[in-house]
């Protein structure tokens, strides 16, 4: 009797454990259905998370691990963990084999090696490496990988094709049943369909490729404002494939597949580090390269009237004199902030005689006391890398450091100093070695509108994050109307924080002057002293798509009886030898008509041309700017820097437009209504995030500017951490550091909570645009409001940026009256 009780009480059981939990499962299925890439928010916070915490999804990613199967003491076969072999010709490299050399590989001791002599026109996949089944959530993923090339040519060169999928990169989805699905995706920008399977936009273009070193490659299936990398809303696995259908040689490794930050709002990706403790190394602005910290100094004793003295050489030059003064003048306005009534005493001197005892001996230099330890001191640092310096705290000295760099890197390691002392005016030692990584930074600036003294303050604010160089761009008569100044010129007395430079628009001056040799003397008057550079873009219009040639217009050269490089080169070898003529240092620069990948690649052989007559018929003094791959160029890989240097003959600077990409992306409102779920993830100062490789380094890079808003400032000080250090960079830690630098730790988090408000409002009313104020809209729009009013006004209360708090009124009124404007239309 208690048995069949039992029984029939695990029965009841049973049966309820099925309807509860099948319910649950079905209603997990179904919610599942509904998540989608263009609206990624939708999908659980924790899933997301966990889904990112996971990193590189591919097993095995470096081919380190697999069998090796023998016959007799020869290689008969081998099985590599996670991936599997298409075709014959594919050999998995042990660089501790005598039958491969060590360049055979990128990282670890494996790779893959594909090596094909004959491959068939009608080829539809070729041979290569396919992954095993990688789980993944609708939303958007990275692919990156490297490659080593040699002799690949297209498997249909005989009908002179290019590359197009000859290096065939593909990522192929599946549903929940692991049944393939198919790869078309809109793509809405241009409303067509295009292969989201094909990843191998970067390699298409070339003709062939004889030797291609070990480069990173991005996967990609189209460019700018394609959102690539999202993968199908059915797709719960991938696989990666990676091969080649043409002739040559193809190394594979270091195969990176992982969740990307775009599947997540700003304020999600910001808050772990809320309640993350910052002290002063940690908020050293750029990150230097290497920082060893070291005990806390005085600056000063008051009771012993012990300031600090600064020790210059005998002979030192002006840079260094200068440098010493405006070292001074922030010594004593530091010491002066934690007392008023101090007047502290702080020299200049060449004479270690000079010094007292218990104060804080500041050398610049090579002074006397430079050399009393300069055996242990990393000079080689100063002539191995441009704008290098030191600053260093000998050991078993408690009062001494020695600061050493060549011309503007002394004014670096000045400003890296102040950033060590604290609110109490001490002065965090620690043993710095640094130096750029890109060595000339630089912004466009295309206006700005505010008064002089405004202007001075953001010319500083970015000197002290340690960008270089300024660039105006010139308005010939009508620059009063763009700059609170004529000329440039008229800055140099007041401010020399940055390097100045003019950039000149060659399409808006078509207008006014031709670009023939002998009316360029019109531009002459703008060699000046004032100037470091002067960079000429030959831009043009181009409003067409595909093949559609005749709608072409060259402003920048009116007469299309002949080829653009004419003229061009004209005008640059004439302007080229009046700099020499004037003995001038000002440095020519030239952003010509064919500057991104996507242009050359329409042009049918013309750009190829256009560079071959151009850099034969001009000065190699003359730096060329390129954009990347397109012009908002989100991503450049090795390849796209590859392929520029072989079209142009040289590596070209970047003319970097990125910061520019999310204003230009959703510009009519069927994007917007398509991508209405995508609003959400964007950010009023989303930090600088080019995804690029280290090839740029030691290279020179302005950042196109649109604004320079208060919030539009804080994103391209940010872009200064990684043009600084772009090894160690993480884009949301630099925003972080710039709010609390800007601002302080609880603004910082009121900003980053009203912008996710603002967001989160304006993608709602978008929804409601387009489905119609539901009951689900206007609740969640409701407590968006109710978010962005509150704090809104407490920074408003906290914030003393008067600038900041105008552009921040405004969006807050803009947005509330759109929204209020819907909800009032749809009663």
């Amino acid at each position: 009797m208690i048995f069949k009780r039992i029984n029939l009480l695990s029965l009841i059981l049973i049966f309820f454990s099925i309807i509860f939990f099948g319910c649950k499962k079905e209603d997990q299925t179904r919610l599942q259905a509904s998540w989608s890439a263009n609206d990624p928010i939708l999908i659980p916070f924790n899933i997301r998370n966990n889904e990112k915490n996971l990193g590189n999804l591919v097993q095995n990613p470096s081919f380190e691990t697999g069998k090796v199967y023998y016959e007799k003491g020869n290689l008969k076969s081998y099985d590599i963990t996670g991936w599997k072999k298409v075709g014959n010709n594919i050999k998995w490299v042990i660089s501790e084999n005598g039958d491969f050399s060590e360049d055979e590989v990128y990282k670890g001791t494996h790779a893959i090696k594909i090596e094909r002599n004959i491959a068939d026109e009608t080829e539809s996949v070729g041979e290569g490496i396919i992954s095993d089944f990688i789980k993944v959530i609708p939303g958007n993923y990275s692919l990156k990988f490297f490659l080593k090339l040699e002799n690949v040519c297209p498997n249909q060169a005989r009908i002179g094709t290019k590359m197009y999928d000859a290096i065939n990169i593909r990522l192929q989805f599946f549903d929940k049943n692991k049944i393939e699905i198919n790869g078309d995706e809109l793509d809405a920008f241009r409303n067509k369909k295009i292969d989201n399977t094909f990843k191998s936009l970067t390699l298409s273009n070339f003709w062939q490729i004889e030797k291609f070193g070990w480069g990173e490659v991005h996967g990609k299936t189209a460019h700018f404002p394609f959102y690539d990398g999202d993968v199908p809303d059915e797709a719960r696995y991938v696989k990666i494939y990676i091969g080649l259908k043409g002739t040559g040689k193809m190394w594979i490794d270091n195969v990176d597949f992982r969740y990307t930050d775009k599947n997540f709002t700003m304020l999600e990706r910001m808050k772990p580090y809320f309640d993350s403790s910052y002290f002063v190394y940690d908020l050293v602005f750029p990150q230097p390269k290497q920082l060893i910290k070291k005990s806390q100094l005085e600056l000063f004793n008051k009771e012993q009237n012990a300031y600090p003295i600064i020790l210059i050489p005998d002979n030192a030059t002006i840079n260094i004199k200068e440098a010493a003064q405006a070292f001074r003048e922030m010594l004593i306005s530091v010491i002066k902030t934690t007392n008023n009534s101090i007047s502290p005493e702080i020299r200049i001197v060449n004479n270690v005689n000079e010094i007292k005892d218990k104060q804080l001996v500041i050398s610049l230099s090579t002074s006397n006391l430079y050399k009393k330890y300069e055996a242990n001191l990393p000079d080689t640092i100063l002539t191995k890398h441009k704008s290098a310096y030191y600053i260093i705290q000998p050991e078993n000295e408690k009062n001494i450091i020695l600061i050493n760099g060549f011309d503007e890197a002394i004014k670096y390691a000045i400003q890296t100093f102040r950033q060590l002392i604290d609110k109490k005016a001490l002065y965090n030692s620690a043993n710095i070695i640094d130096y750029p990584d890109i060595t000339e930074r630089a912004i466009l600036m295309h206006y700005f509108d505010g008064e002089l003294n405004e202007l001075y303050s953001k010319l500083n604010l970015f000197g002290e994050y340690k960008f270089s160089d300024i660039y105006f761009e010139w308005y010939n008569n009508d620059n009063k109307k763009h700059f609170p100044f004529n000329s440039p010129n008229d800055l140099l007395t007041e401010n020399n924080s940055m390097n100045y430079n003019l950039m000149i628009d060659l399409v808006k001056l078509n207008a006014q002057q031709s670009l023939k040799s002998n009316e360029s003397l019109n531009y002459k008057s703008l060699l000046s002293k004032s100037y470091k550079s002067l960079l000429f873009a030959g831009d043009y219009y181009q409003p067409y798509e595909d093949c559609n040639q005749d709608k072409v217009v060259f402003y920048s050269n009116n007469n299309l009886t002949k080829n653009v490089q004419s003229d061009h080169i004209k005008f640059l070898k004439d302007f080229s030898k009046h700099v020499a003529n004037q003995n001038s240092r000002t440095k020519l620069e030239f952003l010509s008509s064919w500057n991104r990948l996507d242009l050359i690649d329409k042009g049918q052989g013309r750009a190829e041309i256009y560079y071959y007559d151009l850099s034969r018929n001009i000065s190699d003094n003359i730096t060329m700017y390129w954009t990347g791959g397109t012009y908002y160029s989100e991503s450049i890989d090795y390849a796209e820097h590859f392929r520029i240097n072989e079209i142009i003959g040289h590596s070209p600077a970047l003319f970097d437009n990125s910061l520019l990409a999310k204003d230009q992306r959703l510009n009519t409102d069927y994007l917007k209504s398509y991508y209405a779920g995508k609003i959400r993830t964007m950010s009023f100062f989303e930090p600088y995030n080019l995804q690029t490789v280290s090839y740029q380094a030691n290279a020179k890079t302005i950042l196109n500017t649109n604004q320079l808003s208060e919030l539009n400032t804080i994103r391209i000080l940010t872009a200064s951490n990684y043009f600084w250090n772009t090894a160690s960079y993480n884009p949301d830690k630099s925003l972080w550091i710039v709010l609390n630098k800007l601002y302080g730790r609880e603004n910082a988090i009121k900003l980053l909570k009203f912008n996710d408000s603002y967001y989160g409002l304006k993608e709602i009313c978008q929804k409601i645009e387009s489905d119609g104020s539901q009951f689900k809209n206007i609740r969640i729009a409701r407590n968006f409001e109710t978010e962005l009013i509150k704090y809104a006004q407490e920074l408003e209360n906290s914030i003393d940026d008067k600038v900041l708090l105008s552009e921040i009124n405004k969006l807050k009124t803009e947005i509330l009256t759109k929204y209020n404007n819907l909800v009032s239309a749809d009663k």
